[in-house]
């Protein structure tokens, strides 16, 4: 099924789209689990009051095509340094990527940082997810050369590389 972009609205979530964004970040976790830092476990049996609190809490942007939710990425200030944002929890149905919807929300997110006075994205991507990989290198994104954190999935531990783009 080919997609105009056009037709692709992209926005921030509210707390009233907070179902669907569970819904989202659940299918997300159960799919792809070695790409976040989060379990499904760790939000399946949270009430969608919580899912409302970190839509509310946190600046997390949707890409909407008709009324159907197709993907999302968060930008939050960097703990570290709040001239930093990082992005988490980025995820485009598999049937909706490859159109441009990824590129859309992160032009839709550098913007928003900028606004707000941030001068660099950061983000974490797991050694093993060459597609997601690619993407942010084709979006100017560098590894930063600082030893990368572990994460344990299964058992096993995957290396993370910590990745910089600066806005």
């Amino acid at each position: 099924m080919k997609i105009g972009l056009r037709r692709v609205q992209i926005r921030p979530l509210r707390a009233e789209d907070a179902a669907m964004w569970r819904d989202l970040r659940l299918e997300a976790l159960a799919l792809h689990p070695d790409a976040y830092g989060s379990t499904h476990d760790d939000w399946s049996g949270r009430p969608l009051a919580d899912f409302a609190a970190r839509l509310t809490d946190g600046h997390v942007l949707a890409a909407f095509l008709g009324g159907d939710l197709v993907g999302s990425m968060a930008l939050d200030a960097s703990d570290a340094d709040p001239k930093r944002g990082e992005l988490t929890a980025v995820y485009v149905r598999p049937e909706f990527r490859g159109r441009g919807i990824a590129k859309r929300l992160l032009r839709r997110a550098a913007s928003s940082a900028k606004s707000v006075g941030m001068t660099h994205l950061t983000l974490t991507v797991a050694e093993t997810n060459h597609t997601a990989f690619a993407f942010y290198t084709a979006q100017k994104f560098t590894s930063d050369g600082s030893d990368g954190r572990t994460l344990i999935r299964d058992g096993r531990l995957l290396d993370l590389i910590r990745m910089v783009r600066p806005l």
